[in-house]
């Protein structure tokens, strides 16, 4: 099977949940916002915007919102991915390219990660609503969603070469058309 060091790191991804209280420097904060500012975007509109927070009484009203509780307060540093709808009207496809860059990053640096809500339930309303008003958000910036970052408690093993290919999934040509 083909390897290198890019495969390597991206079999290496794996969400994380449990965070030491080691704090995430601003060195490498800064190395996840620009792994996030190099993702694609269409015709490179920018419509992307990242609120870093720190703030811990903000990290517990965002856990409290969502219902997922503790990684959200453990985590060193959560980054709300933000855009302005108005901007382009790819910014949700924008903006998961730029947390999946982060989340590769933060793999690459030996940093764990989650990615966190989801559009389309009460429950990140009321985590958007903590944003707006903890934050003061502007009512023209939607939320793609958050990503915790943090130091691992916990060690997860690093996927192996096509362990995780469902080959009933994948179509060549014709729906029909499988290859076993």
């Amino acid at each position: 099977m083909v390897t290198n060091e890019v495969l390597e790191v991206i079999r290496k991804r794996r969400t994380i949940r449990r965070f030491t209280d080691d704090e995430v420097s601003d060195e490498l904060l800064e190395v996840l916002l620009d792994a996030a500012s190099v993702a694609p975007g269409r015709l490179n509109r920018r419509p992307l915007y990242y609120l870093v927070i720190r703030d811990s009484a903000i990290k517990a009203k965002l856990a409290e919102a969502l219902r997922v509780r503790p990684y959200i307060e453990q985590a060193s540093v959560v980054i709300a991915v933000c855009a302005d709808p108005r901007v382009s009207t790819t910014w949700e496809l924008d903006g998961s390219a730029a947390i999946e860059n982060m989340l590769l990053a933060a793999a690459s640096l030996d940093l764990g990660a989650a990615w966190v809500g989801s559009k389309g339930s009460e429950l990140w309303d009321a985590a958007v609503q903590v944003l707006r008003e903890v934050a003061a958000v502007p009512d023209n910036i939607d939320f793609v969603s958050l990503v915790c970052f943090g130091y691992p408690e916990e060690e997860k093993t690093p996927y192996s070469p096509g362990e995780k290919i469902d080959r009933q999934r994948i179509r060549y040509d014709h729906w029909d058309a499988l290859r076993l």
